[in-house]
């Protein structure tokens, strides 16, 4: 595609939909927060709620707020917010699982769960108009951070380093974020120099989900500590991702039946929803440092991905109820709505406008 049709075929969906449209989000939410699955286009109750949702939840509401659609006031906003602060434990770890009976299934959550979540209180942190939050936002931050040091995923490890990057816009120049960021940053900088070749510029054997968020953590680490050689990193990595998922004339995600393993080929079958947010986020990362516009096309590129311009050429946005389905499956297009897809669908519509 070149720039002019996807300016056109973006404008064209915004002509259709000229707002954020939280109908299904909310359909799918609760007092307690939002739940994790869909049976189609309900609930699945089976599956209750877990922390990763609902800080994406809390995210995306923070995001629409900034971005000109008032949410602050939003009754879920805050039933996001207390959902993950009922996750915590006394000793700062948070627990991500919960059944529809309201019960924990879990002692401590998922590295990843939990950087999500530190990545969401940072967002919450940066942002002034949810000043009001900022106390209780701030002691959940705090109490998790003597377990950082604890993460050995390179994903989890991004979300913290993101986290505390917005983090230190509330708080500038504290000694223990900088501590941290500088330690987490060192570790990914660690695993790529101990993982990549000529052949392959990446921090682990598989290039597998969300993997956007590592050299967008890297970059934006890089540059708040003023260390040029780890954004040379994360640029390197970036490149090669780049080639990675725009192989072809549109976006085509790396899929979860299989992923990508260092000398094979990359997985068409399992595309997920949650990878175009972190996609558009890197991507106007990149922008801001050496202003090609050709990153923003590709950006865009990367919210057509829900509208059909895909390897199946199968649009996931759903009209009627304003939600966007599951993923690309070998059989086609997985028919149920779940949070993760929805939340990502909406949050990646404000990067696009914005």
């Amino acid at each position: 595609m070149n720039k002019e049709e996807i300016n056109k075929e973006v404008e064209r969906f915004f002509e259709a939909v000229p707002r954020l449209d939280l109908r299904y989000i909310e359909k799918i939410s609760s007092p307690t927060g939002i739940y994790q699955h869909a049976l189609y286009n309900i609930p699945d109750y089976r599956h209750g709620y877990c922390l990763d949702d609902n800080c994406r939840a809390m995210l995306l509401f923070i995001l629409a707020d900034q971005y000109g659609h008032p949410t602050l006031e939003h009754p879920l906003f805050r039933a996001y917010l207390s959902f993950i602060a009922y996750c915590q434990q006394d000793d700062g770890r948070f627990r991500n699982f919960m059944s529809y009976d309201l019960r924990f299934l879990e002692d401590v959550g998922s590295d990843d769960s939990i950087g999500r979540c530190i990545w969401s209180l940072g967002v919450l942190l940066a942002n002034e108009r949810f000043s009001a939050y900022h106390p209780l936002a701030f002691d959940l931050f705090s109490r998790s951070i003597p377990h950082f040091s604890g993460f050995r995923s390179v994903r989890a490890v991004a979300y913290l380093i993101l986290g505390l990057v917005d983090a230190l816009a509330y708080k500038p120049y504290d000694g223990q974020y900088l501590e941290k960021l500088q330690d987490l940053s060192t570790f990914l900088v660690n695993e790529y120099q101990a993982c990549a070749a000529d052949n392959w510029h990446w921090y682990e054997e598989i290039i597998s989900y969300d993997n956007a968020v590592v050299p967008l953590s890297l970059i934006r680490a890089s540059r708040l500590l003023g260390k040029k050689d780890w954004e040379e990193i994360g640029l390197e990595s970036f490149n090669f991702l780049d080639k990675i998922l725009f192989r072809k004339n549109h976006l085509s995600i790396v899929g979860n039946e299989g992923w990508y393993r260092r000398g094979e080929k990359p997985s068409i079958f399992g595309q997920q929803p949650i990878e175009v947010p972190s996609i558009m986020l890197l991507y106007q990362e990149v922008y801001t440092l050496d202003g090609k516009e050709v990153w923003l096309d590709k950006a865009k590129m990367a919210f057509l991905w829900y509208l059909g311009k895909n390897d199946m050429g199968r649009s996931l946005y759903n009209p009627v109820e304003g939600s966007c389905y599951d993923g690309l499956e070998s059989y086609g297009v997985n028919q149920n709505q779940g949070a993760e897809s929805n939340l990502a669908f909406w949050l990646a519509y404000l990067l696009v406008r914005r």
